[in-house]
């Protein structure tokens, strides 16, 4: 097998269609289609799904693209060793935060002269998996509540990820001045049913979230909601308006600024599992090993972060 082949392949993957990647490799595509047929005869495994709309991975496959994006990427690192004014990159996917802003501020203070592109990307739980699964993203930011930690636990396997738990937390209700809630030092749940909740759009792993209880009541029973898609917008009606929404206490230090009140819930009994993905057995850059430095400052206290791989 030839390091080119893989070039082939990882590009016909990540643009879905043969004549696309034909373009993008200048090459033919006659030329492009038996240089993939040569290496599921020599994989002797099928890696593509031949359809109408242009082609899709086969489960072979995604194992082989998974392996496959992790060479290109090391090899990217080498040819770097030797390119002293290519850039730079750090590149995260994570979960909604307004802290995670705070990081990437800090991080770009820190390398105002220096020449490195920032990627930070917003993304649910699953989006977050999948970008770092492949190779869209370095590292992923992630918190896990104790509905979604089992299925969590089997996709980071089945996906060829390493989780690094930093630190447990739980739900606060953040609100804004508008919120008839603002002035509380503690909240039921029950109080909480009439309220509007905004939140971002629902994927798998927020579905199981449903099946959370907070002082006994489903958080399936609360009506009304508003979805957005950023926590940029999150943040504005929080500030503008009295909707209200939960989140961890990681992130209260940072509403704060911007007068937003992160009250305790009682009985809540929401455990999140606060931690960071990765590839296995891939080095990172050290534009992401100084990131995470930084996410690890998120929890200080002794004992709070796990620096090996969360055994899952």
């Amino acid at each position: 097998m030839q390091l080119q082949q893989l070039i082939y392949f990882v590009t016909v993957a990540e643009q879905g269609s043969i004549n696309k990647a034909a373009e993008k490799l200048f090459i033919t595509q006659p030329n492009l289609s038996k240089a993939i047929s040569n290496l599921e005869n020599e994989l002797k495994v099928r890696v593509f799904n031949r359809t109408n709309k242009g082609v899709a991975l086969t489960d072979g496959g995604k194992k082989l693209y998974q392996y496959a994006r992790t060479i290109l990427n090391q090899m990217e690192l080498i040819q770097g060793l030797s390119q002293k004014e290519r850039p730079r990159i750090l590149s995260v996917a994570a979960y909604p935060i307004i802290t995670m802003g705070r990081l990437a501020a800090e991080f770009h203070n820190a390398h105002r002269q220096d020449n490195i592109e920032i990627k930070l990307v917003e993304q649910r739980l699953q989006n977050v998996m999948e970008s770092v699964e492949g190779g869209h993203a370095e590292i992923g930011f992630v918190m896990v509540n104790n509905a979604q930690l089992k299925e969590f636990r089997h996709t980071v396997n089945y996906k060829n990820l390493e989780f690094h738990l930093l630190g447990k937390d739980t739900w606060y209700l953040n609100v804004g001045p508008h919120s008839p809630f603002y002035d509380r030092k503690e909240v039921y749940m029950e109080e909480l049913l009439d309220a509007t909740f905004v939140r971002l759009p629902d994927d798998y792993f927020s579905n199981l979230t449903h099946y959370l209880e907070i002082g006994g009541i489903h958080l399936g029973k609360i009506r009304r909601k508003l979805y957005v898609s950023d926590s940029a917008a999150i943040l504005a009606l929080l500030r503008q308006t009295d909707v209200i929404r939960f989140g961890p206490a990681l992130s209260a230090p940072d509403f704060a600024e911007y007068g937003i009140r992160s009250i305790p819930v009682r009985n809540s009994g929401v455990e999140i599992s606060v931690g960071w993905l990765q590839r296995k057995r891939e080095l990172l850059t050290p534009e992401a090993e100084e990131f995470v430095g930084l996410l690890k400052g998120l929890f200080p206290s002794p004992g709070a972060a796990d620096p090996e791989p969360h055994p899952l």
